[in-house]
This record gives C-alpha cells, sequence and structure tokens, in this order.
C-alpha cells in the first residue's frame, strides 16, 4: 500500500469515528428517545475504536498492525485497542472507555434501564477525552466544524423516575453498582445559569416581578457562597481555558495567562461581579473567577482566534 492509499484509509476510519461521534452527541441528546444510554455507548465504543485504529495504523505505518496475526481478514476489536494504546492499567482515558464499553455489552445482552441523566457526567468524559486524544493525534483534522461536544440533559431529581420500565430489585442493584463505579470515574459536572435581562428580545423565558405577592414571579436576593460562585484563582481559570480550548482549537491554540489579562482589560471583566470577585487581603488583591467566565473568555479568544486566521 502506498503513502497515498494509506493516508486516504486513515482519513476514512477518521470520516466514520466522527460520524459515530455525532451520533452518539445526537442522540443522547433527544429527549424524546428512550433509547439514549444503549445509543450513546454503541456509537461512542464505535468512534473510540476507528479513531485508535487510525491511530495505530498513523503509528506503524503499516496497515497489518490491526489485524490479527492468524487472520488477516479480520481486524482487532475495542478492547485490543484500548490496550495496545493506553498501555497503563491506571490511565484515566483508559478506565472510561472500559466503563462505558461494559454499559454498552449490558445493554446489548439486556433490557437496560434508561439511567442517561446518571450517567451524563462520565458519558461528558468519554466525550473529552476522545476530543483530546483526537485534536491531539490529528491537529490538521478539522473536528466538531458542525457540533459543540456536550451533553445538554436536566436532572430530573428522582432516580425513581429515570427508567422508562418499572424498577424491579435487579434494577435497583444495577442502578447501585452504576453509582458506585461513577465513584470511581473522573467525571464532569455541569452548571445551569439563568441570568436575568431587560432585553425581551434576548430571553428565553419571560417573568414578571410582583412586590405585593401572588403568583407571579419576584426575586429573592440570597446570600452569595463566593467560594461555591467563584471558585477559581487566575491559575485555576486559565487553565480551565485552555481545556476548553482544546476542544474546539486543538492543542496549539495558544492560549497563555498574559492573553487571558489582555481579554480580561479589554471586557472588564475584573469590574462585573458576575466574572470576578475581588478581596482585599493586607496590600493586595485577590481575584477569584466564576464558571462564566471560562465560557465567554474561550468563546472570546475563539472568535479572535478564528477572525486572525482568515486574515493571514
Amino acid at each position: 500500500m502506498t503513502t497515498d492509499e494509506l493516508n486516504n484509509y486513515i482519513n476514512a476510519l477518521l470520516n466514520k469515528s466522527e460520524e459515530a461521534y455525532l451520533m452518539s452527541i445526537e442522540i443522547i441528546n433527544k429527549p424524546t428517545i428512550n433509547y439514549r444510554t444503549e445509543g450513546f455507548c454503541f456509537f461512542i465504543c464505535n468512534a473510540w475504536e476507528l479513531l485508535l485504529k487510525a491511530y495505530l495504523i498513523n503509528k506503524a505505518k503499516d496497515i497489518n498492525v490491526i489485524n490479527y496475526k492468524d487472520d488477516s481478514n479480520r481486524t482487532i476489536g475495542l478492547d485490543e485497542c484500548v490496550e495496545k494504546v493506553f498501555t497503563s492499567t491506571t490511565d484515566k482515558t483508559k478506565n472510561n472507555i472500559s466503563f462505558i464499553r461494559n454499559i454498552r455489552n449490558k445493554a446489548t445482552h439486556l433490557i437496560l434501564p434508561e439511567y442517561d441523566y446518571i450517567l451524563s457526567p462520565a458519558f461528558q468524559r468519554c466525550l473529552t477525552n476522545y476530543n483530546k486524544f483526537f485534536k491531539k493525534h490529528f491537529t490538521e483534522y478539522n473536528l466538531n466544524e458542525k457540533v459543540t461536544p456536550y451533553i445538554a440533559l436536566v436532572n430530573p431529581g428522582n432516580d425513581k423516575d429515570v427508567s422508562s420500565l418499572i424498577l424491579n430489585p435487579n434494577n435497583l442493584l444495577m442502578l447501585e453498582k452504576i453509582k458506585k463505579e461513577l465513584d470511581s470515574d473522573e467525571s464532569l459536572s455541569q452548571t445551569l445559569r439563568l441570568v436575568s435581562t431587560k432585553k425581551e428580545a434576548e430571553a428565553d423565558i419571560k417573568f414578571t416581578i410582583v412586590k405585593d405577592g401572588g403568583e407571579q414571579a419576584t426575586i429573592i436576593n440570597v446570600p452569595k457562597d463566593i467560594e461555591k460562585t467563584h471558585p477559581y484563582t487566575t491559575n485555576d481559570v486559565v487553565k480551565k481555558i485552555k481545556e476548553t480550548l482544546e476542544l474546539s482549537l486543538g492543542p496549539n491554540h495558544g492560549f497563555t495567562p498574559n492573553k487571558f489579562q489582555d481579554i480580561c482589560k479589554r471586557k472588564g471583566i475584573k469590574n462585573n461581579q458576575d466574572y470576578c470577585y475581588q478581596f482585599s487581603y493586607s496590600k493586595n488583591t485577590i481575584n477569584k473567577y466564576s464558571d462564566i467566565t471560562i465560557e465567554y473568555v474561550s468563546q472570546v479568544y475563539i472568535d479572535e482566534y478564528k477572525s486572525n486566521k482568515k486574515c493571514e
């Protein structure tokens, strides 16, 4: 096989991997489907397998690296790919893939209750790991051009409401086992923030404030726990922004602490308590940042990065 033929084969694997990845995101974010858990696991496992095969071929420059030695007509599966690429038994990406694979296997042979909202942190970690691995090893590939790689599920707040089936004792035992397994996984939390605006055109929800009470909405000012609303130091927030940018721009995004300070200055972030809370300590000022700072600064940098690329 020539170099061009090998590269074409690798690109075909990457294209199919991306399609499976996009399908996993699409199905997990469909609220009307009662097959989200199974569907996500099937597609993301397929996406990982194809991506790892592309990586192995690209590294060895030989298509036979993914074939069985005793049968060149058969290629290795996800488990073998994972073992070849992630050699450490404590690798968090490897452990996460194994966890998702186990859920997939259960769904293949059993009727699996819908635990998607409980599993969504591990699912989001899997998507994030996939993004990082893809962009690290295939920097020229324009991943995420069609989609934002995040899960948007709302927790119903009641474990007994998460299944379309009647939760029998076996299913309850399965639920407890899933929760126990999740405790050992590096999961991602998700935060929903509602912001009040006077510009009706920009609002998703309308409400009316009634001072004398009644059935309409009223705003109650509650003391804020700054350690929860603004948990990030400057170093923390820069690290989080870099992780976010890596998903959209790849590992060579070029974001630095100096560029963070530049955006803060230009956009007045440190003067807005939604983004930055300032503590006076002795003669110094300590800045603590909120979650929305990560989102806002990341988007500003992405827009400016893409604009500069077009001008080059």
